[in-house]
């Protein structure tokens, strides 16, 4: 039930100054290093300088992606076709002279996730020598799959048959603004291209209808070392404590980008002048509006977690991540929070949203800048609300809607209504961390999910990677962890990083985990699912086995450390 300090701090959220904040930063195109990136930086810095919040602005170097436009030719029919196409991030150029022969593949014919990539990597017989390879989807691990046995492309032919707009994006496994020495070769070396789903219907009609056709394609995809910028904003505490919160979304945008991610960086905005104002703040508050995220895989959030690793371990409460809210048609409200802040987030949705149904989205998101999880931060929001999976704006099979990274992304795509509920969504939800840091976080629920997924691994995998001692060792530590009188949060903290650790990610802290797994448990879930299919080689088998006993044992030194933690053992 809301307060009534709440009601008049959700009361006085400015919707007004909100959606014209909107309305200037989807005025530009905000491409790296471009006039629109300075703009927009430019404008939210004089509105915070305007509100006398303190800000600062940096920048590190990244490699960057810009994609491009190119050219599909097709020959060898009874008349010549042509298509336009555009270049994915990462994607090398090709020059006029690029051909092959047509080859539709599906899902079916490449790795699954980048566990049986990586597993499945072996010199192989070059049986797509000479191909263009014709997929109505899109994967890091299929295209780089193809690559190996010898494609020349790889065409994306959108699933969505009757769009007349190209989808752009990015492929790279690897997580962040630069990839560790070992993931460089985790991009693409063949170019990547994608069509309309109009015009991607049309040329698997003609691959289906023909025997193999040429194709010529010609396309310009740019890629740099380019600085990254950062802009911060800082709200202090009203009492003495180390301890903030941070709140991030990424201004960077294909295009105009109104809904992906203007309407987000006007909320972070919006958000920083209304906490700013508020007269008691437990903890601190950090707004930063990240760049690289469409361009460099999250480019700014990860940036500013390697740079940032010992603060962020040491004081950081939380993340809360902004991206794409607003939505017209978005009527699928979701609690983005993980275990251990699930309860506030529900209440604070219950709260706003009245008898509007919500869900809980279970578990582990690997994407939307979680460039926190691998040092332990707990996660609140991720996004707030989505269009449903029937509502017919949605593209490709998800629930993106059909202007996403395109041209058509502006202002008229936002709904000021939803965009004014995902706003108080925000705003509650900090107001109440920020009333109550001490309590926000529900430890043993972190620990229950834990221990949860633990016991849903089959008894077999569980015996085989001995989980069951780790497993008993966290049971352990939890009883005797609830046996003890409340820990202060400098104490309960280092046990939340650890669990966070156990719970989301697979590398070490100063390190990111790939893209692309999902789930809690990322590297046991998955190679469990690639250990009961019947998809790898002997070799392949092996490999996964190896690194699940890998991952066992890296669980069982954490579960040692989360006892002498927890004071079970000294």
């Amino acid at each position: 039930m809301l307060t009534q300090s709440e009601r008049d701090c959700l009361s006085r959220l400015d919707t007004d100054s909100l959606l014209e904040d909107l309305r200037v930063v989807a005025s530009f195109e905000r491409r790296p290093d471009s006039e629109g990136e300075e703009n927009a930086l430019s404008f939210i810095r004089g509105r915070l300088d305007g509100a006398e919040i303190q800000n600062e602005r940096s920048s590190q170097l990244g490699l960057l992606s810009l994609g491009g436009s190119g050219t599909l030719r097709l020959a060898g029919l009874k008349e010549e076709r042509e298509f336009p196409v555009k270049a994915w991030n990462f994607s090398p150029s090709a020059p006029g002279s690029l051909t092959g022969r047509s080859v539709v593949m599906g899902r079916d014919d490449f790795p699954s996730s980048p566990l049986e990539f990586f597993a499945s990597e072996k010199p192989k017989e070059r049986d797509l020598e000479g191909h263009v390879v014709l997929a109505p989807f899109a994967s890091t691990e299929a295209v780089l799959s193809a690559q190996a046995r010898g494609a020349t492309a790889f065409v994306i032919c959108w699933p969505q048959p009757g769009e007349n707009v190209i989808h752009q994006s990015g492929l790279a496994l690897w997580w962040g603004a630069v990839p560790q020495p070992e993931e460089s070769c985790w991009s693409p070396r063949i170019p990547v291209v994608a069509l309309s789903g109009r015009d991607g219907a049309t040329l698997m009609e003609l691959a289906g209808a023909s025997e193999v056709f040429s194709l010529s394609l010609s396309c310009r995809s740019e890629e740099r070392v380019a600085p990254v910028p950062l802009l911060e904003a800082l709200v202090p505490a009203t009492v003495e404590t180390p301890f903030y919160v941070l709140v991030g979304a990424h201004l960077d945008s294909k295009y105009y980008g109104a809904t992906d991610n203007a309407t987000g960086a006007a909320l972070l905005l919006s958000l920083a002048e209304a906490l700013a104002r508020l007269p008691e703040r437990r903890a601190g508050i950090r707004f930063c509006w990240w760049m690289g995220h469409e361009f460099g895989k999250y480019g700014g959030s990860s940036l500013y977690a390697r740079d940032r690793l010992a603060d962020l371990n040491e004081n950081c409460l939380a993340y809360v991540n902004i991206d794409m809210p607003g939505l017209r048609g978005a009527t699928d409200f979701a609690v983005t929070a993980g275990p251990d802040l699930a309860a506030l987030a529900s209440g604070v949705f219950a709260d706003v949203l009245g008898n509007s149904p919500f869900q809980v989205h279970p578990g582990r998101v690997r994407s939307w800048d979680q460039s926190f999880q691998n040092v332990g931060v707990s996660s609140l929001f991720i996004w707030s609300s989505s269009l449903p999976p029937d509502s017919p704006d949605t593209t490709g099979g998800g629930v993106m809607p059909w202007w996403w990274h395109t041209e058509s992304d502006l202002v008229e795509f936002c709904d000021p209504e939803v965009l004014g509920r995902d706003a108080k969504l925000y705003l509650l939800g900090l107001l109440r961390l920020l009333a109550g840091p001490e309590e926000a976080f529900d430890l043993p629920a972190l620990w229950e999910a834990l221990l949860g997924r633990l016991g849903s691994f089959s008894e077999d995998f569980s015996k085989s990677m001995e989980l069951n001692g780790p497993r008993a060792s966290l049971q352990d530590s939890l009883s005797f962890w609830r046996s003890r009188k409340n820990c202060c949060l400098k104490e309960n903290l280092p046990v939340l990083r650890l669990l966070n650790r156990m719970y989301y990610s697979a590398r070490a802290p100063w390190l990111q985990d790939w893209s692309g797994s999902e789930g809690p448990l990322p590297a046991l879930s998955e190679a469990e699912r690639l250990l009961n299919e019947e998809r790898l080689s002997e070799r392949g088998h092996l490999i996964v086995r190896n690194y699940a006993r890998c991952q066992a044992g890296r669980l069982a030194l954490m579960a040692q450390e989360l006892a002498r933690l927890s004071g079970r053992v000294g």
